[in-house]
């Protein structure tokens, strides 16, 4: 009895393995279900290179899914990419339309002998060149998108200062308000206004230690601004402040108020409440693409450099205006009377 139940038991264990491991069924509707060497596009009547009078084969073209998949990742390389497939239909089908005209039109073409032109032979080094040198970045940029954990902690250990986090509390003080509403019959009134003195009154105040957010709802009130005031609390690294301000902001120690910034419409003022390092984990991924984009930079510059174009100076400067009334040349000495 214990050994029929025993293998009855392994009996429905192999069954749930099996219906576990089963294939999914296709669903002939899925685009995703398309066979990569399938063809998803025909041209009759189309055929480059030419099929030979002697042949009995067809004249058309013939594209798979993954010649236009290519195509498609090709000549659609902005942000990030997702599967083909998932791109909507209409749009794909846009590409067909443009690529189906190309086709038809370009034999038309060779039919007339355009490509034996000069002009189309130029064209064509021209566009090799330019794919083959997109082709190139690509490869570079795949090669150094993942730059080892070795570079990136030391470029973390070599721009320590760089990630370096403020705590602020921060006054924007704009130096006027909004322009009142026109009165019939009365001259336009105008805006109300912060003067650099009042700006200061404000940092004062600060110092002292009053509440940001108290100053700021103040500062909105007084210029009749009909908003609700900015929160005054916030996080800032380096770059976030601007250039000419983030040197000094920076060097502060924590407590200290700064003087009171002119940034163009506003007057601002800042308080730091603490600084802090970042670790490594919270800016992996910056130093990341920053040394991916340095190492694709450096490489494509030093092939770049690899060779230095020598120009006709001559042909390549501004052509002399021939029209110009020398006449009128006032560094030029006016003839002797008779």
């Amino acid at each position: 009895m214990i050994r029929i139940f025993s293998l009855f038991l392994l009996s429905s264990v192999l069954c749930a393995q099996t219906a576990a491991l089963a294939p999914k069924p296709i669903d002939p509707t899925d685009p995703a279900a398309v066979p990569m060497d399938e063809t998803v596009l025909l041209i009759p009547g189309v055929c480059d290179p030419p099929v030979p009078k002697a042949s009995k084969a067809p004249c058309e073209t013939r594209v798979t899914r993954q010649q236009f998949e290519t195509m498609w990742n090709t000549f659609n390389r902005h942000g990030k990419q997702k599967p083909v497939v998932e791109e909507p239909a209409a749009a794909r089908k846009s590409m067909v339309n443009a690529y189906s005209n190309m086709a038809i039109m370009s034999q038309q073409a060779r039919n007339q002998g355009l490509d034996k032109s000069p002009e189309y032979q130029l064209q064509m080094k021209v566009l090799k060149m330019q794919l083959l040198a997109k082709q190139l970045e690509q490869k570079i940029k795949e090669k150094n998108a993942e730059p080892s954990p070795a570079e990136i902690e030391k470029y973390y250990k070599d721009n320590l200062p760089s990630y370096q986090e403020l705590s602020v509390h921060r006054l924007q003080i704009p130096k006027h308000g909004p322009q009142p509403a026109a009165v019939e019959g009365k001259p336009a009134a105008q805006p109300a206004e912060v003067t650099a003195a009042d700006a200061e009154e404000y940092r004062k105040r600060a110092v002292a230690g009053e509440d940001f957010d108290k100053l700021q709802k103040e500062a909105i009130e007084r210029l009749q601004f009909k908003v609700t005031p900015p929160v005054t609390a916030g996080k800032r690294r380096h770059g976030e402040f601007p250039p000419q301000e983030e040197g000094e902001v920076f060097a502060l120690p924590e407590g200290t108020v700064t003087r009171v910034m002119d940034e163009g419409s506003s007057f601002v003022i800042y308080k730091i409440d603490a600084k802090h390092t970042l670790s490594l984990d919270e800016v992996r991924g910056n130093i990341s693409r920053t040394l991916s984009e340095q190492k694709t930079r450096d490489e494509e510059n030093k092939m770049s450099s690899s060779a230095t174009p020598q120009i006709n100076t001559v042909y390549f400067s501004d052509v002399a205006n021939k029209n110009a009334d020398s006449s009128h040349d006032i560094l030029k000495e006016p003839s002797p009377k008779p």
